[in-house]
């Protein structure tokens, strides 16, 4: 299952080309962060003050569609058009997660430059966060639900 996350910035004047996220949750990915929000919840049984986890994690591709447009050719130019007629199809700034088809394509002129990437884990829910390349901010991305990667498990085992 891939999804398209809402990313918000910490700087309110910039997002460092980071204004969406592409997860691809797989089953191993959603076996990792079930175990990970796991052991979340065990801590919290044991200090009440547990929030929230991070861990190194990559899975999070952090992207722009419009990023580099004045610098692209015609065919490059029409492709980020689509990724925006599509993201915009999807309702993702209204629903800040949806499910994105298989066909969904970030160009690698989209995707942004981030270090320090992470998955941010709760009780009930994963996030991801990045430090855009040569800024001194990070972005966070929209909640993935428990429900939402339970249900990645069954698909796949289904």
């Amino acid at each position: 299952m891939r999804i398209v996350l809402k990313v918000w910035s910490s700087n309110p004047e910039s997002n460092g080309g980071c204004d969406f996220a592409l997860v691809e949750v797989t089953p191993e990915l959603a076996a990792l962060a079930l175990r990970r929000i796991a052991a979340v919840r065990e801590q919290k049984a044991l200090d009440p003050a547990v929030d929230e986890t991070y861990c190194w994690d990559s899975a999070a591709q952090f992207f722009s569609p419009w990023a580099d447009v004045g610098c692209q050719t015609e065919e490059a130019k029409a492709a980020c058009l689509e990724l925006e007629e599509e993201l915009d199809s999807l309702q993702i700034d209204r629903r800040e997660m949806v499910a994105a088809p298989d066909n969904i394509s970030v160009r690698e002129s989209q995707v942004a430059r981030v270090e320090c990437m992470q998955m941010v884990v709760r009780e009930e829910s994963i996030a991801f966060t990045a430090i855009p390349k040569h800024t001194d901010f990070y972005v966070t991305t929209a909640r993935i639900p428990k429900e939402i990667l339970e249900h990645s498990m069954i698909s796949a085992n289904g």
